[in-house]
């Protein structure tokens, strides 16, 4: 290690409240993420099973199934015929109902036929939806259940928007809310136990899932402070994160028409050659002072990301105003742009679960057919794009 990287770290380490913030959280106990539910869909799943069953151990019947349905029934796309009302909703006993998990691979299914009601409950947390399965789903519970209410649901970290319009979207967030007016309302006939047990789950999830979390607003401000310190830390673990590394710039030379740039082990970064016409105004990133990079993400996870990054202002304006000009190009590009780093496109490639879970080989695996993909089917739809910039660009390049 360079004397200029130690120097980095122990400025990182030295007298910093943030970094103590988040270990002080880190090392709180919470069952919830001693387990590793955190990510887990199935096990958020099984909690919310546990809790919308109205014969389960809680104690509430069906007090928390009736909130969550109302509340879904109000923000339903569907035409009022063809989902149940409110008042009915707030009425029925629910003397009947099944709460089902991954009934023909739906992730929830709340059900009562003596009520002629049931619902859908999709839930993603690291994951995506795939295949059209909301689609495929609402067409299978229609065939099912011809003569029932319906209500469908799409629980995301962040309320991504369903595919099929007959879905509410719902976030985690909104869950927490829930469960937390149901603990205020109702805690005289909890007992303390189940009162902790929901708390536990609560805090978990505001920590570590929902997207304005106390541990992600750390994080960011640890990133923001401490870029460089953290780069170094990744770069030196003892871990699979450099064999991925080294993967992914064989890969990346194997390909005549990429060029290669700086990387260190958590980001493995190139350019295709059509478009590095970009000006070299770039500051504090690489040495080749590129603005606009391809650079992979491995952070416990491998994401693909386009980045503009530091660097004159001019430049980073003209370049900013063109992508934002293409959001069905680019995912990201009607994010802000921020004075360092804007990345304007992200995709994930290997998910959290995957990448802890999978043995390297397996990753490999993974890795090799993505990016085969993304190479066939994608970068040519991202480079034809971006070279709309030559022109534009050819001025600064020569200033």
């Amino acid at each position: 290690m360079q004397d200029n990287d130690l120097a980095v770290l122990e400025s990182f380490v030295l007298d910093n409240p943030v970094l103590e913030r988040l270990e002080a959280i880190l090392d709180d106990f919470n069952p919830f993420v001693a387990l590793r539910w955190t990510r887990q869909e199935t096990r958020h799943s099984s909690f919310l099973q546990w809790l919308l069953d109205p014969s389960e151990t809680h104690g509430l019947g069906a007090y928390f199934l009736r909130q969550f349905l109302k509340y879904i029934a109000s923000r339903s796309p569907l035409r009022k015929s063809d989902i149940p009302s409110i008042v009915d909703l707030d009425s029925w006993p629910y003397s009947a109902t099944l709460v089902q998990q991954e009934w023909n691979n739906i992730d929830l299914l709340i059900r009562d036929d003596s009520l002629g009601l049931v619902v859908v409950l999709e839930n993603k947390v690291d994951s995506t939806e795939h295949s059209s399965q909301l689609q495929k789903y609402r067409s299978l519970i229609e065939q099912q259940f011809p003569q029932h209410k319906k209500l469908f649901a799409y629980l995301t970290i962040n309320g991504s928007i369903p595919t099929d319009e007959s879905y509410v979207s719902l976030t985690y967030a909104e869950i927490v809310k829930l469960i937390e007016e149901t603990i205020s309302r109702r805690n005289h006939q909890l007992s303390p136990a189940v009162v902790a047990f929901m708390q536990f789950y609560v805090e978990m999830i505001r920590r570590h899932i929902v997207e304005d979390s106390e541990i992600q607003k750390l994080c960011d401000q640890i990133y923001k402070a401490h870029h460089r310190a953290l780069e170094v830390l990744f770069e030196h673990r003892p871990d699979k994160a450099l064999m991925i590394k080294e993967f992914l710039e064989n890969l990346i030379t194997k390909i005549p028409s990429l060029e290669p740039d700086y990387s260190v082990k958590s980001y493995i970064r190139f350019i295709p050659k059509s478009l590095d016409f970009f000006p070299r105004h770039g500051q504090d990133w690489t040495p080749s002072k590129r603005l606009v990079l391809f650079e992979f993400d491995q952070a416990s996870m491998l994401k693909l990301k386009i980045v503009l990054g530091p660097g004159r202002q001019t430049s980073r304006d003209r370049i900013q105003q063109f992508i934002a000009k293409h959001p069905a190009v680019f995912n990201r590009a009607s994010t802000k742009c921020y004075p360092q780093w804007w990345s304007f496109h992200i995709e994930e490639w290997i998910s959290r679960k995957q990448y802890e879970g999978n043995d390297l080989e397996e990753l490999k695996q993974q890795i090799q057919a993505r990016f085969g993909e993304f190479i066939e089917k994608q970068l040519p739809n991202f480079t034809k794009v971006l070279e709309e910039l030559r022109e534009s660009t050819r001025d600064q390049q020569e200033a």
